[in-house]
């Protein structure tokens, strides 16, 4: 009896012990295994290495990043959840540059503006606004969240990017900003009516708002264009209009009054007086302006919608 006594504290101090040693072994897998992430070379195509070096990503060290950050905080859709987390972030401005619709004009009023009104202003490397890659996109969405992380808010950024959504990849998004112009306005068709590189860039308003997927890029294509009016909708509180900046800065300056107090009055310091060439000046005629219609009607439509919503901005702001 004294033997059984003797033998069952033991054996249960043992179990106890080997259930102690494989908890903790399991544990240093887990933590080790976040630490020694690498990425081989075929998971990644050429374009995506040639994005990489340009944007000067470390990438094993994004994806380290991204794996540790799973194990210690909640993530995006958890923390919405409790209602702890918007999903835009209203001290963080993203101006996404549609080609040849005059945002290096809103990107100097900015950088005019960023001493004045006491927040930073980051300008991306330059792109083509082309489609990017899922990888492409994830590295980007790192590294513009790491910046927001390193740097005191508030900040505005600008890309030569099409729509990218974070939510995609668990992150918040800033608070997105655009300047569009008229399709038919005859000084973008005079632009790229020349040829050359800027003829190769042109690809319209509506795929620049649809975002990354490849049907963005077809032309009156029905599909694209409700989804570039839905992320307009959710993601872009303001999308400006080249043709009327006075009525756009007045609503920026409505909306964000922390980035754009004073923008009227650097606006009216670097608009120009004279030399300028009009849109009037620049004659189309009647039979090739019905034929523009119909190729861009899409354009056209999306267009006429903008304009729709930013002068309601302006009515709303009295």
């Amino acid at each position: 009896m004294r033997v059984h006594r003797g033998f069952l504290p033991g054996l249960f101090v043992g179990v106890t012990l080997v259930f102690v040693l494989l908890n903790s072994r399991s544990s240093t897998v887990t933590l080790n295994s976040s630490a020694d992430v690498t990425i081989e070379p075929r998971d990644f195509d050429r374009g995506d290495a040639r994005f990489v070096e340009n944007y000067g990503f470390n990438i094993n060290k994004v994806i380290r990043q991204r794996t540790t950050y799973r194990y210690v905080t909640p993530s995006l859709a958890e923390l919405g959840g409790r209602g702890n987390l918007p999903e835009m972030n209203k001290h963080v401005l993203m101006l996404t540059r549609v080609p040849g619709a005059g945002a290096e004009l809103l990107v100097l009023i900015l950088q005019r503006l960023q001493g004045y009104n006491a927040f930073k202003h980051i300008r991306l490397p330059p792109g083509d606004s082309g489609l990017l890659t899922t990888l492409q996109q994830e590295l980007l969405v790192e590294e513009i969240t790491s910046i927001i992380r390193q740097e005191a808010i508030p900040l505005s950024f600008d890309g030569d990017i099409r729509f990218l959504n974070f939510s995609e990849f668990g992150r918040q998004a800033p608070t997105f900003l655009a300047l569009a112009r008229d399709p038919l306005d005859p000084r973008t068709l005079h632009r790229y009516g020349k040829g050359g590189a800027a003829a190769v860039l042109y690809r319209g308003t509506i795929s620049h708002f649809c975002g990354q997927d490849p049907r963005c890029s077809k032309r009156n294509n029905k599909w694209a264009l409700q989804r570039a009016k839905a992320n307009v909708v959710r993601w872009y509180p303001v999308v400006g209009l080249l043709d009327y900046m006075e009525e756009t800065l007045h609503v920026l300056q409505k909306e964000f009054p922390y980035f754009f107090t004073g923008s009227l009055r650097i606006y009216n310091k670097l608009r120009p007086k004279e030399n300028y060439l009009s849109k009037h000046s620049i004659n189309i005629k009647a039979r090739a302006k019905k034929v523009l219609e119909e190729v861009m009607a899409d354009e056209v439509e999306f267009y006429k919608w903008l304009k729709f919503r930013l002068f309601n901005k302006t009515s709303d702001n009295g």
